[in-house]
């Protein structure tokens, strides 16, 4: 027909290409004639071709012209060849015009046009710390297309059309011959003008991938402090990062940055580099914030001032914690930002210590005082469970263990509260044990100094120990310096003994103490008494360790039981005392013995409130134990992988299932990279195993905090029927490992770096006999008898690849070890893989002393003849992964390309060579 009847037929239309068949204004543009509808074959095609297509179509303006390369099986039916507008054409039949033949298309792509009316809604880098770095994705009215493996072609469109400048950085390097689903040029104005090909696509791997970084990326950091929320300013620009002059820092922009960093709000900014010098540039343009900003990125900018990094600027925020409703920012109720918002704190748990950790943290002071719960108001909103076990030495309360995991819900209006000194004459002691022993420092002038004195006494101490409300003075001493320059505050101090503050007795301010004259003032009072747990696999199991005079020591083993360990796990919170153990099964402590022949009655309030026989003739070998019911752990049960099973928790003694509802990406996370298996776990669908005992907890639901484990996640109470049939969790994750020999990636050195799941034999005549131990935790420790058998043996000579188990010795055979006891009641079948794969009572929970170390003798007939291999078998071999045709591991790791039988020697692939191997 003619081309005026082609006008009046309208026939220009478009298909939707990436199966988005029901919106006309995005798609492949497809041309008739004569009835028959084909596609355009472009060599180029802008804006402009797209702009009449959209306009024609009454879509809006064109938003993009990318060329589609169609699936495999998509049929090409080339119509009109070769189309040029100018853009301003009334139709796409006013623009110049090619050939209309069915003849093949030279290219493999097809034109598409992308409408204002159509699906396209904007373009955006997510996941980084601005709009000008992060993952590249578009967003469309039916969902996100994520972007990965771009090059820098590709990333220098994406800058440029978010007006972020040049790219500094992309997803990928490029490698010759490399394919891609997208191909940019590098010139286009739009991502939507660059080609695809959904040939190539598959799904994103954003671990593989670096994000895309602009050069106007700016974010913020602090550096140099002592947590998280306070240091020296640092601020990235493109890809370089310079720290800020102090006269260019005002309470606006520290806000801005506080905010950013979701570390609440600005509460010191201190000049002169406080927080130590930086390095590279010092930036002289200045941030003009208005203090409502959510980034610093969106702060107006201007001229700055010249410096030197003696000027560095400094910020302490007041981390994600505030005190509101009291009569100023030190005192009232103690709330928590969680992703946005803010709630209480329960006032269940909350002491001084925790309050003193607070109070330093929002440059307060120190604590002075922790009113009753709601003191301060309820709050409209929820109360958060955590509960801070602070000594009162942490610069920061995430620094403190936390437990949430299964606590129950708070009292109403409960909500803690703290009582700050406020800066002005404040005091605290530090580098200490506790909130009440240590290196005295005090605030003058808005600064902390040190105190210096020649003839510094009990008495001077005795005024500081009650300032802080720490009881009496045990000891006054010469502490040793800080690590960090600090000023002198006071050089001297001549106290009668009764007076409230320091600052009111008899001192003097001078800076200028001469050299050898003078030392820091040192305390001990009667309140930094308190006990802990040590050596153990929670702070609620371990070795007993009592502070007394400054200084820690043990508990000996004589006369303890469980009325004792009930003391211990009612001062530490840590519910009641499920085992009183002896004989150190914990490893030996250091120190002085503090007590022994304890006969408490089980209700006091402190360990030493307990008669005591004293701790006479006693060693570290007796050290007592404590396991108490709040002690948690965590494990995967039933997988053939050491990173995959059913997820269990132990508490109160017993392992349970964890729910697997409300189990998010967060959460999984936080269980793989506690269990030593990565960042990355998944949910599973698989059948229940009948009889599998309690299930613990549900409704887990952890939040993005600093330094988070499972036991900071909020959830329902503990409940040994939590789950519903068929809702126990079975989790896989993604254990990352290295190349060739299977160790964990976080080995700290090259020659001596056991991962967990590493297994030896110490004490037997070769590297196939001996007691077991196992390095688990940071330290090497061994195996109780109780129940141990052939069985067991079998699976760590498997372990070894020394063969068949001849023997399984009890009773320390072998000799004493050494460290923890690890495992207890092993009940291995015999075919495991490993002896962790083996059921076992929680690691370091056992009630052994060393006298009970289990051991093995191997038949060894997987043992080369020569003396270098059977060396190599003794000095440690992994378990688990990458054993191949039967031979251990550590064979794998050294690239072993087969093992032969016969002649009992040991045939290497001659394409392949040894690592380095160390023994230990």
């Amino acid at each position: 027909s003619s081309l005026s009847a082609l006008k009046n037929w309208s026939p220009v239309t478009c298909w939707p290409p990436f199966q988005m068949r029901n919106f006309p204004c995005d798609g492949v543009v497809l041309v008739g004639r004569d009835g028959e509808w084909g596609h355009v074959c472009n060599q180029e095609w802008t804006l402009a071709e797209a702009s009449v297509v959209c306009r024609q179509l009454g879509c809006g303006p064109a938003v993009g012209a990318p060329k589609y390369v169609p699936l495999l099986g998509e049929t090409l039916r080339p119509r009109l060849h070769n189309v040029s507008c100018r853009g301003d054409e009334p139709s796409f039949w006013d623009c110049s015009l090619g050939a209309w033949t069915q003849t093949a298309c030279p290219h493999e792509w097809v034109v598409v046009a992308l409408c204002a009316n159509g699906t396209f809604r904007e373009i955006r880098l997510v996941k980084g710390r601005s709009p000008c770095a992060g993952l590249p994705e578009i967003r469309n009215v039916n969902g996100v297309d994520r972007l990965c493996g771009l090059h820098e072609e590709e990333a220098t469109v994406f800058c440029g059309e978010l007006g972020c400048g040049r790219a500094l950085q992309a997803p990928r390097r490029a490698a010759a011959g490399s394919s891609r689903y997208m191909t940019c040029q590098g010139t286009e104005p739009t991502i939507r003008n660059c080609r695809l090909n959904n040939n190539l696509r598959g799904g994103c791997d954003f671990q593989q991938d670096a994000e895309v970084v602009c050069s106007g990326h700016v974010e913020a950091r602090l550096e140099g402090g002592e947590h998280p929320c306070a240091g020296r300013l640092e601020v990235r620009r493109g890809l370089t990062w310079g720290t800020v002059c102090d006269a260019d820092l005002d309470q606006a922009t520290a806000h801005v940055v506080c905010r950013e960093l979701r570390c609440g709000s600005a509460v010191w900014a201190p000049s002169g580099a406080h927080f130590g010098l930086g390095s590279g540039p010092v930036w002289t343009e200045a941030f003009r914030c208005a203090g409502n900003e959510s980034l610093l990125f969106h702060c107006p900018r201007g001229p700055g001032h010249r410096c030197g990094h003696r000027r560095d600027a400094g910020l302490r925020c007041s981390g994600e914690f505030r005190l509101v409703n009291g009569s100023g920012g030190c005192e009232g109720r103690v709330e928590l930002q969680v992703q946005g918002a803010w709630a209480p704190i329960c006032a269940a748990h909350w002491d001084l210590a925790d309050a003193t950790v607070l109070c330093h943290q929002l440059n307060c002071g120190s604590a002075e005082a922790t009113p009753p719960g709601g003191h301060f108001g309820a709050g409209d909103v929820g109360i958060w469970p955590d509960a801070f076990h602070c000594a009162g030495t942490e610069p920061y309360l995430w620094h403190c263990p936390v437990s949430t995991l299964g606590n129950r819900a708070c009292a109403p209006g409960s909500t803690a509260a703290a009582v700050c000194s406020g800066l002005p004459h404040a005091l605290r002691l530090r580098g200490g044990h506790s909130r009440c022993d240590g290196r005295a420092e005090v605030s003058l002038d808005g600064a902390w100094g040190r105190v210096l004195d020649a003839a510094w006494d009990l008495r001077a101490a005795a005024v500081v120990c009650a300032q802080l409300g720490c009881g009496r003075a045990h000891r006054a001493y010469d502490a040793p310096p800080p690590s960090r320059a600090l000023p002198v505050g006071l050089s001297r101090a001549r106290c009668r003994g009764t007076e409230t503050r320091l600052t009111q007795c008899n001192v003097s301010r001078s800076a200028l103490v001469p050299a050898g004259t003078s030392r820091d003032a040192g305390v001990v009072c009667s309140g930094s008494r308190r006990v802990r747990l040590a050596g153990g696999p929670h702070r609620c199991a371990g070795r007993v360790e009592v502070l007394l005079g400054g200084a820690w020591g043990t508990v000996c083993d004589d006369g303890w039981d469980l009325r004792d360990a009930q003391v211990v796990c009612g001062q530490l919170g840590c519910g009641h005392a499920l085992r009183a153990l002896g004989a150190a099964p914990f490893g030996a402590g250091s120190g002085r013995i503090w007590m022994g022949e304890l006969r408490c009655g089980g209700r006091e309030s402190a360990l030493w409130r307990c008669p005591s026989g004293g701790a006479q003739g006693c060693g570290h070998k007796e050290d007592a134990g404590v396991v108490c019911s709040e002690s948690v752990a965590l494990r995967l049960r039933g997988g053939t992988q050491r990173c995959a099973g059913w997820l269990d928790v132990f508490y109160n003694g017993t392992w349970g299932a964890v729910c697997s509802n409300a189990l998010q990406d967060i959460s999984m996370s936080i269980i793989c990279k506690q269990l030593g298996c990565g960042e990355q776990g998944w949910l599973e669908n698989r059948p229940v195993p009948t009889g599998s005992g309690p299930s613990w907890v549900d409704n887990i639901e952890c939040r993005r905090l600093r330094n988070s484990t499972l036991w900071q996640c909020p959830s329902a109470p503990w409940h040994p029927q939590s789950c519903a049939p068929g809702e126990e969790a079975w989790i896989t994750c993604a254990e990352k490992m290295t190349q060739d020999s299977g160790e964990p990636l976080n080995c700290s050195s090259t020659h001596s770096c056991p991962g967990e799941a590493v297994l030896r034999v110490r004490g037997g005549e070769d590297g196939c006999s001996g007691r077991v131990e196992l390095w688990h935790a940071g330290s090497w420790g061994t195996v109780c008898d109780d129940s141990w058998d052939l069985a067991d043996a079998e699976v760590v000579c498997r372990q070894l690849g020394c063969g068949p188990a001849m023997d399984a010795p009890m009773g320390a055979a072998f000799g004493p070890g050494s460290g923890p006891v690890w495992l207890d009641e092993v009940g291995c079948r015999g075919s495991e893989t490993s002896l962790w794969s083996c059921p076992a009572e929680p690691w370091g929970l056992g009630d052994c002393g060393h006298k009970e170390d289990a051991g093995v003798r191997c038949s060894r007939e997987w043992v080369a003849a020569g003396q270098v291999v059977a060396g190599w078998l003794g000095a440690g071999v992994a378990a688990g992964r990458g054993a191949h045709w039967g031979l251990p591991r550590w064979l794998s790791c050294v690239h072993w390309a087969r093992a032969a039988r016969s002649g009992w020697g040991l045939r290497c692939s001659p394409r392949l060579r040894p690592l380095p191997f160390s023994c230990r």
